[in-house]
């Protein structure tokens, strides 16, 4: 029978704890909400500043918006400072067509870099692909350079591809959509409303209390925003952050690309699901299509579902190693997962597992903080707490609040993972 006063219990008292602990780490590991708040105005400052009279595309750009990780609000933090993070922006210009896509990033450089004094000059480098701006505090933002293909098919474009040091002969345009992928994920991304509204306290709690963060900026449209955001989004904000730990700065590689992670979780229909079943699912998924590749002899091929012939994969993996080192990192992954959701592990044992996998601070910082939110409660009198660390009621409010719940057996096979209440 289902316990009437489950609804009325917080979302983390009726969840296993490793749940707790995993949404704890992706609210350390996301940008605050001043960071975030802080990229959006330097984003419309670019803006703004691409446009300027003088500019030479003044007038010439005929859109500008987000694309990658912030557009689909899964944008991490740094593990360092000196990291930084990147904002991906496309600005969607009014160029001839023919022309050269070396002269089409000069151009863009041109234009945001300025003349001497301006707001940005000397801060700004042309890439192969984009042109970005450097800020002191580790923040860049990477403005991609496209040409609309088709005006009744809104945002199919070509970008640009030149390397400097490399002959015209092998610059090249690429076909791409970004807008329609974001679009696409975000409708596939639906928000649980039981969820959302307990992350987004997570988030309030953790900007309330990071005062350097706070005095950037108030609040913004961030996980606080109203809606939320969906499990599956914090999970892929976890994958994120395993493969940096994984790569950065251990590994002098190429990285898998966020996009073909998003990609591949925008597959799965996860609506209502737990943080945990998104986590499991999704890195099952990648797991899957990068397995299949593997067994067949050849590179993983992602492309883009709303524009075949852009493709998400086209510079990693370069060879079978670094696709064969990637799997390796997930099986690893999931076994980790496997042992973290066993209900086993006591508070000290889970603490080395998360910061195996997301580091050493957020799990530390997760745990440290709901040991002494346990240490409290003790304290009151309110809660007893079992062996792994879990909070539960003592036995005067047993009658009033049921015990907590624990997280069966998974074969952790892209299964969904059962939640449910102790009779």
């Amino acid at each position: 029978m289902t316990n009437p006063n489950r609804s009325m219990r917080p979302y983390f008292e009726r969840v296993p704890l490793a749940e707790r602990m995993l949404a704890m780490i992706a609210v350390k590991v996301e940008l605050p909400p001043g960071q975030h708040a802080l990229a959006v105005d330097r984003y419309e400052a670019v803006r703004k500043h691409i446009e300027r009279p003088d500019s030479p595309l003044h007038d010439k750009v005929t859109c500008f918006y987000p694309q990658g990780s912030m557009a689909i609000r899964a944008t991490i933090r740094a593990r360092r400072r000196e990291e930084g993070y990147d904002i991906d922006i496309v600005a969607e210009l009014e160029v001839p067509r023919g022309m050269a896509p070396a002269d089409v990033l000069d151009l863009l450089y041109d234009a945001i870099n300025g003349p001497k004094g301006s707001r940005y000059h000397g801060m700004v480098e042309r890439q192969t692909r984009c042109v970005t701006v450097y800020y002191a505090d580790g923040m860049h933002l990477d403005v991609t350079p496209s040409v609309l293909l088709d005006e009744d098919d809104p945002r199919r474009s070509e970008i640009f591809h030149a390397k400097p040091e490399e002959p015209s002969s092998k610059h090249a345009r690429k076909e791409m959509n970004s807008f329609a992928f974001c679009e696409a994920f975000n409708d596939n991304a639906p928000i649980d409303t039981d969820f959302a509204k307990a992350y987004r306290q997570l988030v309030w709690d953790r900007a309330l209390l990071a005062k350097a963060d706070a005095e950037v900026h108030p609040v913004p449209e961030h996980s606080l925003e109203e809606g939320g955001k969906s499990a599956k989004v914090v999970a892929l904000q976890l994958l994120k952050r395993n493969r940096n730990i994984s790569y950065q700065p251990r590994r002098r590689l190429r990285m898998p690309p966020s996009v073909m992670l998003s990609c591949l979780a925008s597959e799965l229909d996860l609506e209502g699901r737990s943080l945990i079943d998104c986590l499991d699912a999704v890195s099952a998924n990648i797991l899957a299509a990068l397995e299949t590749a593997e067994r067949d002899n050849r590179l993983i091929d992602i492309r883009n579902p709303e524009c075949e012939a852009d493709c998400f994969t086209d510079r990693w993996p370069e060879n079978r190693q670094a696709q064969q080192l990637y799997i390796s990192d997930l099986r690893e992954f999931r076994k980790k997962l496997a042992r973290l959701t066993s209900g086993t592990l006591d508070l000290e044992q889970m603490k080395d597992l998360l910061q195996e996998m997301f580091g050493e601070q957020p799990a530390a910082e997760a745990i440290n903080e709901y040991a002494k939110e346990l240490g409290r409660t003790i304290r009151d009198g309110q809660r007893d707490h079992e062996r792994s660390g879990r909070i539960k009621p003592v036995p005067a409010a047993a009658a009033a609040i049921s015990s907590p719940s624990i997280a069966r057996p998974h074969t952790f096979y892209g299964g969904r993972l059962d939640v449910h209440e102790d009779n």
